[in-house]
Parts: C-alpha cells; structure tokens; sequence
C-alpha cells in the first residue's frame, strides 16, 4: 500500500474522530460518526459505442445521535465537515422533542477482531482503463450477428470509517466493479452482469457473451397462454428475489410485519429444503464485503436458512436486546440488513434443468418486482429480454414479456 494511501485512511479516521468529540462536546450522551469518501469511474455503451466516460468523487456522512433514550440519525452528502458539526449541533434542540424509542439500547462497545479489507490490485488498475476494458467487451459483442449494444461499466475505490462515543475506532479500504450489458438482435435483447471486489477480464467477455447469445436465440417471439407453468429463473433473477427474501430477514422488518418470517419461530421450516441461504461479508471476493458494521462490531458469517429451516433473524444490537440475543453484526443504524447474500448451489447445470421441464419457462431477468402481501410473500415481476418456451425437456421458442404471480415460499 502506497504512502499517500496510508496518510488518506489516517486523514479520513482523523477527521471522523474529530466530528464524533464535537458531537460529544454539544451535549449528546452517545454517538456515531461514520465517513465514506469514495471516487468513481463510469463507462457508458449506447449505440454499440462507448458514449461517456465520467469520474466523480462523494464524501458522505452517517451520524447516529442519542440523549435520553431519543434517537437520530442522519444520512448526508457533504463537501464540507464543519457543515456536518453545525448540523449535528442543530439536531441538539430537535431531539429533545422526540419520544423515547422502544428500540434504544446503549452503543456496544468495540471488539478488537475485525480485519479490515483493502483494495484489490485488479481494481487499481481497472479504475485506469475503463476505455479498454469497454473496448474489448464490444469486440467480443460484435463477434456475433447483432444489432445493436448498451451498457456500463462503474468502478469505485473508497475508504470507509467509523468512530464511536464507546471507543470504536475503525477505518478500512474497499473497491468494487459492475457491469451491465444489454445485447438486442430482431425483436430479442438478452442482459446479463458481472460484479465483485476482483476483476477479471474473463467475467466481462462471459457476460457479454451470455447476452448475446440470448439476445440471438430470442430474436423473433412469439405469444403464448397465460397459464400455470414450471419456471426456471436465471442468477440474474433468482439474485432480485432473494435480495427480498434477505431484507426480510432483517428482525425488524419481521416486528412491522414486513416479512414471510412473521410470526415464524427460529427452527421453524420456512422454505424449501433445498434453500441454505447465508450472510457472507467477510467472503474477500464478495462485492458486499465489509470488515465491521454501522455499531463498529466485527461482521461474520451468519447462516439465515439452513435446508429450509429458519436459523436466525439478523440484528442490530436494538433490535437484538428487543428480541433477548446478540447482535449479528448487521448493523444499520435504524434496521439491520444482510451485507452479502450466499446460495448454497444446487447439482444441477442449466441444461439438466431444462432437461426435466415438460412444460415451463426459462426466465432471463426480470424487473419491477413488487410484493402484494409481504407476510404471505405474494409477489410478482415482469420478465425482461431472452423468455424461452420448454416442452418435454427442450426450449422450442422464444417468447414475449410475461408476468409472473407466485408466493416466495414456493421457490
């Protein structure tokens, strides 16, 4: 790690520290203050060109403020940190004036086993050469008979820190990439992506070759039948749905009611047996991963559902104290939330599937998810780009844009 890398960590935690004694000093009787300072590089692809390469840099600023059992948080973007100490003093006189929260619990104190995370080598130099890397994605799109390419390539370095009024003195590194490209042949287009904390060059040019393939494979559509079918959903969307069924696992959104997991009993069967679904942010490769949560606890891994059997609730240490355990280290100042999601995989490769289906669909992506009944997991989303028809263990056409009406537990 460079010099100057070294000075800015120590300069960003320095400045946090700073922010959290004038917090203190105006009157509060406890406290958080968390900076994240990042720089990000996007490379934009419309009409089959890259059309804009931009960089821009954010510093924002999370302040958790506490007296008397009252609670606020705050959430900003600044280019100023003495405008974040006026507007924490200014919140002083607003606090007083809200009621006493029946999730207070006293800010934990730091524990000494986190291991911050640092920027990954390929990301420093992928942060240098967008073009190129856009350049190679489209050669590798216009091997095939296309029509058209969109798409984007985001690359973002920062660093991430934290102080606390109990002692939490945090700061670590992180760099992450995402891709998105969208390939269109005829009537079809065919979309996939590539994320993570590592860049290869070789997931670019997978994902660009996936949604081209699809895009010609589904280039004429034909209408079918509204009706009950066998559905085999991609990563792509099988990834939206179980970002739902994470964020419902977070132990508030189970007290509001917001979540299949009300009313549910840790060790009850939830869902399929074949579901192990876990919290994984300290997977270094992991786009999410992440050395300590918002309270400064040191983050784990936390197995949710095991073969289908409710493991635990995540937590923050309010919501942990309301339900009589520990917290989870997936703090949220306001809700707990699931850091990195891990499927455990299954056996069976895409064409086994397709194989065993007589009358299905295989469903590319998808969007416009929305819950209509978030305790019975009611739900429906709108299939987008490749919509494959399979008959007796065989896909025999592409299809049009349907919407699919289901409960998450049937999954």
């Amino acid at each position: 790690m460079s010099e100057r890398k070294v000075k800015e960590k120590d300069i960003v935690l320095e400045i946090t520290e700073k922010v959290l004694e004038e917090i203190m000093e105006a009157g509060y009787s406890e406290s958080i203050v968390s900076i994240n300072k990042s720089k990000t590089v996007m490379a934009k692809i419309a009409n089959s060109q890259p059309s804009v390469i931009q960089d821009w840099g954010e510093v924002t600023v999370s302040m958790y403020l506490a007296k008397d059992k009252r609670i606020a948080v705050v959430n900003f973007k600044t280019s100023s940190i003495e405008e974040t100490v006026k507007l924490a003093k200014k919140m002083l006189s607003e606090i007083s004036i809200i009621e006493e929260s029946e999730y207070y619990a006293p800010i934990p104190k730091p524990k000494p086993a986190y291991v911050p995370f640092t920027v990954h080598r390929s990301i420093l130099k992928a942060f240098e050469e967008p073009e190129k890397i856009i350049d190679n994605a489209l050669s590798v799109a216009f091997t095939y008979d296309i029509d058209k390419v969109a798409g984007m390539l985001e690359i973002t370095m920062g660093i991430r820190s934290l102080a606390s009024s109990t002692g939490a003195s945090l700061v670590e590194e992180y760099g992450t990439y995402e891709y998105y490209i969208r390939v269109f042949k005829g009537e079809g287009s065919g979309q996939w992506a590539s994320s993570g904390r590592i860049f290869r060059e070789e997931n670019i040019a997978e994902a660009t070759r996936i949604a081209a393939e699809y895009a010609i494979e589904s280039s004429k559509p034909e209408s079918i039948e509204p009706g009950v079918y066998d559905v085999i959903l991609s990563p792509m969307v099988m990834g939206n749905l179980l970002n739902v069924i994470g964020r419902m696992a977070s132990a508030l959104n189970v007290d509001m009611g917001f979540s299949i997991f009300t009313g549910r009993k840790i060790g009850e069967k939830v869902l399929s047996e074949k579901i192990t679904l876990a919290d994984d942010p300290i997977n270094p490769e992991s786009y999410g991963a992440v050395s300590f949560d918002a309270e400064g606890l040191p983050t784990r891994r936390n197995v949710i559902i095991e073969n289908g059997t409710l493991k635990t609730l995540l937590h923050n240490s309010k919501t942990a104290v309301k339900h009589g355990v520990e917290s989870t280290s997936n703090a949220g100042l306001i809700s707990p939330h699931p850091w990195s999601l891990e499927l455990k995989p299954g056996t069976y490769t895409l064409e086994e599937l397709i194989s065993e289906v007589k009358n299905g669909i295989l469903v590319t992506n998808n969007w416009y998810t929305r819950l209509q009944n978030y305790i019975e997991g009611s739900f429906s989303t709108i299939t987008r780009d490749a919509l494959f028809l399979v008959r007796n263990g065989r896909i025999v056409k592409a299809i049009r844009k349907l919407r699919i009406a289901d409960k998450l537990q049937n999954i």
